[in-house]
């Protein structure tokens, strides 16, 4: 709490008063004013704090423009999530309408699993290089290269034929623009919005994949039906694309004044990989995202499969079940934030997210009844969307802020890995043993190694 005006701070009394003289003119001062009243979170929780004392570099940032405030931090939000949104929506066309491209194409599960995994390998390759890339270039530079891979994406699928290595190009191309939005989505997002403040913000952002997952599926089986033909599904998110990235130009700004921490404002520090690596507690965090999104996407990317071969359902139903389990997993991944905003940790809520993780496991390739499906459905939106919600959001709290896109570039890193080896390994082992066993020996055990690793690797180091 800022002591009202004329009260001691910092044992001096003239302290407010120096405060207030640096604020400028007398307007400004009198704004300034207001805001030491009222003890405004705006003015105090960007910098530190010693004691009672609100240090001077604190009111001075309270008036900025581009604090959470500002509805430009919200609409930068939303830019950033749609060009993010864009990513996933490109990498669930195979999902989504396997039975179709396996047909086209001529293959079968393992080859799927392939296809589905390729698209994770660039994205991997190029997330720590891309940490101090988009640095460099900055995030709007970063978010169009981003966009302009997925446009040439798009465009080499619906060239591809019927040739499985250029439809595999294509995926490559559009993964690169899929790990590069891993490291820029909560790098853009992390400078308007203070530390404590930011569960909510990045919860939004957060769901970019899950709310993908949680369209896509039955708008692009949806457009398959309508026209005849899977290729519209790469027609029209072509252009959609399109329409992102002239929308993203047109709103997108850097803010005026960060939410970032005095020493990289000051150009003291400079983004260092020693010591983003020396950080124990963002490996853990990527190790988790490691076990848990490479199971996760491979019991989706399999999913609608599942209830068309096992279940006997059309493929409607089958993406419809996966866009149910999306559209929770998308509402939860904002409300996890609020949550842990709320409650002052992360780490519960990821705990809490991890266990649904296990139960998902059990059951997603084990229920046959479609009533049923109701629980796997709520236990897909905790685990789809809280625990990258978590991850996301921790990451940018563990490190100071000139190392934020390191750390997400570690996420980013390890969930497209995870995504890769997931989808690949997923496919031989249905081959091999069937879908339960499957699910039983790669699902459970993933998420299961992923919780020991939230409750005992991040205890005393993450709240």
């Amino acid at each position: 709490m800022v002591p009202a005006l004329g009260e001691s701070a910092c044992g001096s009394g003239n302290f407010q008063r120096r405060l207030l003289g640096q604020a400028g003119s007398p307007a400004t001062t009198s704004a300034f004013r207001r805001m030491l009243q009222k003890g405004s979170p705006a003015a105090i929780d960007q910098h530190e704090t010693r004691g009672d004392c609100v240090m001077p570099e604190a009111i001075q940032g309270s008036s900025k423009k581009g604090n959470m405030t500002s509805g430009r931090a919200w609409a930068v939000v939303a830019v950033v999530f749609l060009a993010g949104f864009c990513m996933p929506a490109n990498m669930g066309k195979t999902m989504w309408l396997a039975p179709l491209v396996m047909e086209s194409y001529g293959f079968g599960p393992d080859i799927l699993g392939w296809v589905n995994g390729v698209f994770y390998i660039l994205g991997a390759l190029i997330a720590f290089p891309a940490a101090s890339f988009v640095r460099r270039i900055g995030v709007r530079s970063s978010v169009v290269i981003a966009m302009a891979c997925a446009v040439v994406g798009n465009l080499i699928g619906l060239l591809s034929g019927t040739s499985v290595m250029v439809l595999m190009a294509s995926r490559i191309v559009e993964g690169a623009g899929f790990g590069l939005m891993g490291v820029i989505g909560v790098t853009a997002i992390t400078p308007w919005f203070p530390k404590g403040r930011r569960g909510l913000p990045l919860g939004v952002w957060g769901m970019w994949v899950a709310a993908a997952n949680a369209i896509t599926p039955m708008l692009d089986a949806a457009i398959a039906e309508a026209t005849g033909s899977y290729l519209s599904v790469w027609q029209f998110l072509l252009v959609f694309d399109v329409i992102v990235l002239v929308l993203f130009l047109v709103i997108y700004r850097d803010p005026s004044e960060p939410y970032i921490d005095a020493a990289e404002k000051a150009g003291e520090v400079k983004f260092s990989y020693k010591e983003l690596f020396s950080n124990k507690v963002v490996w853990v965090l990527a190790f988790v995202f490691f076990v848990e999104e490479g199971a996760f996407i491979a019991s989706q990317g399999f999913l609608s499969s599942y209830v068309t071969t096992s279940i006997d359902a059309p493929l409607m139903v089958g993406t419809a079940l996966v866009s149910a389990g999306a559209i929770w997993g998308a509402c939860f991944s904002p409300i996890a934030g609020k949550i842990s905003d709320a409650i002052g940790s992360r780490r519960k809520v990821l705990i809490f997210c991890m266990a649904s993780a296990v139960l998902f496991g059990l059951l997603v390739f084990w229920v046959t009844d479609l009533r049923v499906y109701v629980l796997v459905i709520v236990l897909n939106g905790f685990t789809g969307g809280g625990v990258a919600a978590m991850l996301w959001a921790s990451s940018s709290e563990v490190v100071p802020s000139h190392l934020i896109s390191g750390a997400t570039a570690a996420l980013a890193c390890s969930q497209s890995t995870g995504m890769f080896l997931g989808s690949m390994f997923m496919g031989n082992v249905i081959n091999a043993v069937g879908y339960t066993m499957a699910g039983w020996c790669v699902l459970v055990p993933c998420f299961a190694i992923g919780l020991l690793a939230v409750i005992f690797g991040l205890r005393g180091k993450l709240k």
